[in-house]
């Protein structure tokens, strides 16, 4: 049996019906009725606090095997899910071994995990070193090793790029408005 085909939303129909739903969400907020888009909350905490939500996305150096590792059912150890279901398809590049075979020291000194540690800070990636939003955003390197091969990837074309400027563009366009700031603002607090 086939499985379907669906036609993906691209970044900026995804972006719009973000807007959308922020929109939505805003005025619940304004009518009372409290309601938190969590994503935002969490860039929101990055761009009016000292506090990091240590969103993994969303880190530089990566938070890809250093916040968070993955575990397989055969002991492999993997620095996220994304990079887990990538050696389900053939390519074990952030398998970084196996809890039956390696010590920790082993593990979280591998080459496979330093060196994408290594390559995701973004203050030395090329369009990301110069952005504006470096500050609010991360690498992610296993979504740029799937779509194009390396983990530095291509940010002029990184749909994950244009999701996150979009929605920080978003974000700036609506703190200018008073009272949505302070609801906004309160996102940020609690997250």
């Amino acid at each position: 049996m086939k499985t379907k085909s669906f036609k993906a939303y691209d970044v900026e129909e995804w972006l719009n019906f973000y807007r959308e739903g922020m929109d939505y969400i805003i005025a619940l907020n304004r009518q009372g009725i409290p309601f938190v888009e969590h994503f935002a909350a969490l860039l929101l905490t990055k761009m009016l606090t000292s506090e990091d939500p240590g969103f993994i996305d969303l880190m530089s150096p990566a938070g890809t095997g250093i916040a968070a590792i993955v575990i397989n059912y055969d002991g492999d150890v993997y620095a996220s899910d994304e990079g887990r279901m990538l050696k389900e398809m053939g390519d074990p590049a952030f398998r970084f071994g196996n809890v039956h075979q390696n010590t920790y020291e082993q593990l979280f000194t591998s080459d496979s995990l330093l060196n994408t540690l290594e390559d995701s800070f973004t203050l030395s990636i090329p369009g990301c070193s110069d952005c504006a939003f470096e500050p609010w955003c991360g690498a992610d390197p296993v979504y740029h090793y799937a779509m194009y091969g390396d983990i530095l990837g291509r940010k002029p074309e990184s749909d994950f790029c244009k999701r996150i400027k979009g929605v920080v563009r978003y974000l700036l366009e609506a703190l200018e408005d008073d009272q949505t700031r302070a609801i906004l603002t309160k996102w940020a607090t609690k997250c």
